[in-house]
């Protein structure tokens, strides 16, 4: 198997740095170009004591953004060939879309570790790519 691209997703945690490590691993061991994918979820208002709405789509987009650069200086200073992509929708459905467009070799995310009921409420979206991707999934746990 040729290894050339590596999709790793990103929400700036923890379990996802773990993620983006595993990912660096392999693009320094088989010379391939890492695709960070980080995805707004859809749906980020909240309703004020005034029963205004209020959407948080601009400010996340441009937290993301400047999270996502960050990132990506941080790889290129490890000479690792990078490109960076922020989507709008659900976490599970970008990330296998993205995957297919810029048809990976490996997808590579981190688990939460969710169990029980909110596990059974919410699901994984590890799981759900795992479930849907053309290609190999990695899954790096949280620990």
């Amino acid at each position: 198997m040729e290894i050339k691209k590596v999709l790793v997703a990103t929400d700036f945690s923890p379990f996802s740095e773990r993620a983006v490590d595993h990912a660096v691993g392999m693009a320094v061991k088989f010379d391939a170009e890492i695709l960070l994918v980080h995805v707004i979820e859809s749906l980020n208002y909240s309703l004020t004591d005034t029963m205004t709405v209020v959407g948080h789509e601009k400010a996340l987009s441009v937290t993301a953004t400047a999270l996502l650069e960050n990132l990506v200086k941080q790889l290129i200073d490890k000479n690792v060939s990078v490109r960076s992509f922020l989507a709008n929708g659900t976490p599970y459905r970008e990330i296998i879309t993205k995957s297919q467009e810029e048809v990976v070799d490996l997808i590579v995310v981190g688990t939460h570790g969710r169990t029980g009921v909110e596990h059974f409420l919410l699901g994984s979206v590890a799981e759900k790519v795992i479930r849907l991707a053309a290609c190999p999934v990695l899954t790096v746990p949280s620990s």
